[in-house]
């Protein structure tokens, strides 16, 4: 289930640079409200098809800001404690191994350097390449929000792209003709709508690339390695499928940055099933050692979605209540003979 992330000096330190970010959004508004205001224009400005324009931008905006927060704020995921315990002893268990975690990684989960531990389902880190955007890893949990922030980012941005192009286009035509600037306003006017565009271009293509990975089941990582690129195929289970596994199984939520119940994305992080219908931990069945693991594992993944399904929206109290299901489970392995286990790696 989605947690609130830990607080931690580095976090803090990533934050500052965020404030570019809304720097732009703020200038972004306030660029656009300036041209439609009865104190600045005639009642023209202040039509029917101008009030529909803004109450759309408004509505656009708020959720950019909603889904802008949510991805910052929200855990991506990280490995449940007693993973090492639920897959058994196997030479795939080893090739897991994280040397920096000192856990055994799940299929698809990635060690991050930022934030210093291993991410279910890592896209990417959100800091360094893409100019800070919400400083935090992007994976299983909080994808949905960063491909609603995207979807709203292009929206938000089009639509004041659109709002400024007629007084741009005026002094724009103004220049060419007389060859001269009349105020340093139409000056900034120009440029902050040519800087505007040029971004909602770029934006539109990187929204392009993260759908396109979307389609294919893919993550950042996964596509950056060129070498095993298609070995990532086995994931696709077809263009619904897909979307269903990030967004949740509710269209209703969909274009909301909200988990609930049937808003999850769907399955746990964990267990990723094969296009042929099996899972990695599927593969290693042949030994009686190896059966029982698989066994443990699915129990484990299906443990862990009605988990997940019991829980609504994020909150510190559900991260304890996490915590104390997990200790009791703890005490029932060590009081069951049956089972052997290090307690270093749990």
């Amino acid at each position: 289930m989605p947690q609130e992330l830990p607080s931690n000096v580095k976090k803090h330190i990533g934050n500052i640079f965020i404030l570019p970010v809304i720097l732009v959004i703020a200038l972004t508004y306030l660029q656009v409200m300036k041209f439609y205001n009865k104190e600045t224009y005639s009642k023209k400005y202040l039509g029917f098809g101008v009030m529909v324009y803004l109450l759309v931008f408004h509505i656009s905006l708020f959720m950019l800001l909603w889904s802008f927060f949510k991805t910052m704020i929200t855990d991506p995921g990280t490995v449940p404690p007693l993973w090492g315990f639920y897959m058994g002893d196997s030479e795939q268990k080893r090739r897991r191994y994280c040397l920096m975690c000192h856990v055994f990684k799940p299929e698809r989960c990635h060690h991050c350097s930022v934030c210093n531990r291993c991410v279910l389902n890592m896209d990417h880190h959100c800091r360094k390449i893409y100019a800070a955007w919400v400083n935090n890893c992007i994976g299983f949990f909080n994808r949905k929000f960063f491909l609603l922030l995207l979807t709203y980012v292009i929206i938000t941005s089009w639509f004041a792209v659109f709002g400024l192009y007629f007084q741009a286009a005026e002094d724009l035509t103004t220049l060419l003709q007389v060859h001269h600037i009349s105020s340093i306003h139409d000056l900034t006017n120009i440029c902050f709508f040519s800087f505007l565009l040029a971004l909602s271009v770029i934006l539109t293509l990187f929204f392009k690339f993260h759908v396109g990975m979307v389609k294919r089941n893919i993550t950042t990582v996964e596509n950056m390695d060129k070498k095993n690129l298609a070995n990532y195929k086995i994931y696709d289970k077809g263009l619904t499928t897909n979307f269903i596994q990030i967004f949740g199984r509710n269209p209703l939520l969909w274009l909301f940055p909200l988990n609930g119940r049937s808003g999850m994305p769907h399955g746990d992080g964990i267990i990723w099933h094969r296009e042929s219908g099996q899972t990695l931990d599927d593969e290693l069945q042949g030994t009686e050692e190896n059966i029982k693991s698989t066994q443990r594992l699915k129990n484990f993944s299906n443990s862990l979605e009605n988990i997940n399904a019991s829980r609504d929206l994020i909150s510190p109290k559900k991260d304890e209540s996490l915590k104390r299901d997990t200790e009791q489970t703890l005490n029932s392995f060590r009081a069951n003979p049956q089972y052997s286990y290090d307690s270093s790696q749990l």
